[in-house]
């Protein structure tokens, strides 16, 4: 890439505004990775978590919704993201609201035990939760 070439990009591109490690620190406002993190904590205290481990965390839970049904994600997406009701969800599908409250509560229960098996979850919530408990306890 040339010269002229990167003083035009870095305009528009924050990671090309700056060099070395400021570069990912000002891109994001944390640490890029949990090296960084790590090297930029104060002694004796809990790293923050890093823009790459908030990306490895995003996947999980983009592969665990990808995994869902069509007619599942449709009604998720309906009901926690764009935050409709249960009854307009209900007419739109066809079918009562408790039924529509039950699938949703199924759909919740699957993702969460997809995430909670996830080996990274695991060790990221070791310690932090009990997740062997039984919700409905």
């Amino acid at each position: 890439m040339t010269d002229e070439v990167r003083r035009k990009e870095s305009l528009y591109d924050p990671l090309l505004q700056t060099t070395g490690s400021q570069r990912h620190a000002s891109a994001f406002g944390r640490a890029f990775s949990p090296l960084e993190a790590l090297i930029t904590c104060a002694p004796a205290q809990e790293p923050e978590e890093s823009v790459l481990e908030q990306l490895a965390l995003r996947d999980i839970l983009a592969d665990a919704l990808d995994s869902l049904e069509e007619d599942d994600r449709w009604i998720f997406d309906m009901l926690i993201v764009v935050r409709l009701s249960l009854r307009f969800v209900g007419l739109v599908v066809g079918m009562p609201k408790t039924t529509v409250a039950r699938r949703r509560d199924r759909i919740i229960a699957d993702l969460r035990q997809r995430l909670l098996d996830h080996p990274v979850i695991k060790e990221r919530l070791d310690g932090y939760y009990d997740y062997t408990l039984d919700p409905d306890t």
